[in-house]
């Protein structure tokens, strides 16, 4: 890597004091690094990546004359929000300045179904402010108690409440995104409506968001419930028509196979031996009849506790989407994870995995809104809805991990991506619109290098 200029540190000491430049240390590293742990395949390949300083501006003054400093200098600059990202996001693969937004974390507004914040406004923080003033975050990853506003959109996908909602992408969730270039006179600009498709989840390769309005939902009082069934097939098919049931109003949708639940420690109690466990947050007053449908359908009900107003621990959520692997890891090292996409024949498609590879393959799923506009009401349609997940694999040798990815494929599963680093875009539209993008925002190409490697601008490619 390129040598770090004593000229940049002496200039970010007397900008933001020597307080919030951190230069050395356990902190630097730790602040260099995510979840990336999560993959067997990216320890090797980032475990010795650590950011030359880290920078934790204060206010967008601050940061403005930062990446001035930064173009300038040719520097590296890996903006970072609660690091709560499982591949490598905000991690600098070239070193240079990891900015830490946590300082701006300002909540300017929550007006008219509304909030306008900044990046490293919490999630959690968010929606306390949000429900006392009547509303909800309509999407949230389970990691929402120390993930960010900032990091949600430039590294997250989609979380709790996507089963109404969708994920961030979804519908007209995110109103608008204004971001910081990276050049000689950074400038502000701000992106809405159909523009918005390029600057969301760049990983901070397009430049530093510092604010973002995101539209929210109104609130609703909730509780939180786990069915419980020694029979696979009976609580996925109540699980999934209890999904599809658009009058039914609910934030978690997840499902879980045996051994999986016997992972929730904190919930030792609540989980039956060698039965299968279903987790929703259905809205309070349709808790009685999701209650006794599936009381009906021969399921038990092994947990039901409301969430409290604002919201307080113990959340069900802590047990779903990604904090499902940890979980997992934290009983056997060897799991990991992959997403996954499942069709119309889902079943079909699950019980192929189960049976071709037991107790090596888990399932774990996650129900979705496809179009959120048609996922809820009395007259909701039921392919709305989508099933996907986060299936545990035990991971054992490179070979029998792509074996295993490469035969769900082969059986119409999508699988995304996990175990890279690299932003990877769906249509070459896509791959275009963020490569102009870029060009735009961050002409020396110095906005977290080595993530974008479609991008063909790399200054420090030929020092790695």
């Amino acid at each position: 890597m390129p040598s770090f200029p004593e000229s940049l540190r002496s200039e970010l000491r007397a900008l933001l004091g020597a307080e919030n430049l951190i230069e050395g240390g356990e902190t630097l590293a730790t602040l260099s690094k995510d979840y990336y742990w999560y993959s067997p395949a990216l320890r090797p390949q980032l475990d010795d990546k650590r950011a030359d300083v880290v920078a934790k501006p204060g206010a967008v003054d601050e940061l403005r004359a930062l990446l001035a400093a930064c173009f300038k200098a040719g520097v590296a600059v890996t903006p970072r929000g609660g690091g709560t990202g499982n591949y490598g996001q905000c991690m600098p693969i070239y070193g240079g300045v990891v900015v830490d937004c946590s300082r701006l974390d300002r909540i300017h507004s929550v007006e008219g179904g509304v909030v306008r914040a900044e990046p490293g406004a919490r999630l959690i923080t968010i929606e306390t402010v949000a429900r006392a003033a009547g509303w909800e975050l309509r999407c949230y990853p389970s990691t929402w108690v120390k993930a960010t506003l900032g990091g949600f959109f430039g590294g997250g996908a989609g979380g709790i409440g996507g089963v109404r909602w969708g994920g961030i992408a979804s519908g007209d969730t995110v109103k608008s995104i204004t971001l910081l270039t990276c050049e000689a006179e950074p400038r502000t600009l701000r992106y809405e409506g159909a523009a918005l498709s390029a600057p969301l989840r760049t990983f901070g390769t397009t430049g530093i968001m510092i604010e973002i309005e995101m539209r929210l939902a109104p609130k609703l009082d909730y509780d939180q419930v786990a069915f419980s069934s020694p029979d696979w097939d009976k609580l996925l098919d109540w699980t999934d028509a209890a999904m599809r049931n658009g009058a039914w109003r609910k934030r978690v949708a997840s499902q879980f196979q045996w051994p999986i639940p016997s992972f929730f420690k904190p919930l030792k109690k609540h989980i039956r031996e060698n039965e299968h466990v279903s987790f929703l947050m259905p809205e309070r007053s349709e808790t009685a009849a999701v209650v006794a449908s599936a009381e009906a359908a021969g399921l038990i009900v092994s947990y039901n506790r409301p969430l409290s107003d604002p919201p307080k621990p113990p959340f069900l959520s802590d047990f779903t989407y990604n904090h499902t692997t940890l979980w997992a890891m934290k009983t056997d090292p060897a799991f990991t994870y992959v997403q996954a996409g499942f069709g119309d024949n889902f079943r079909a498609q699950i019980t192929d995995l189960m049976t071709r590879y037991p107790g090596e393959v888990l399932i774990h799923l996650e129900w979705g809104a496809r179009d959120p506009d048609r996922a809820v009401g009395p007259n909701a349609s039921p392919d709305a809805i989508g099933v996907g997940g986060i299936p545990l694999i035990r991971y054992t040798t490179a070979g029998r991990f792509d074996e295993i990815l490469a035969y769900a494929r082969s059986i119409n599963v999508y699988v995304g991506n996990t175990h890279t680093y690299h932003l990877t875009a769906t249509t070459p539209e896509g791959t275009a619109a963020r490569h102009a993008l870029k060009h735009d925002v961050d002409p020396r190409g110095l906005m977290n290098p080595g993530k974008m490697h479609t991008f063909p601008l790399n200054p420090f490619a030929v020092a790695s």
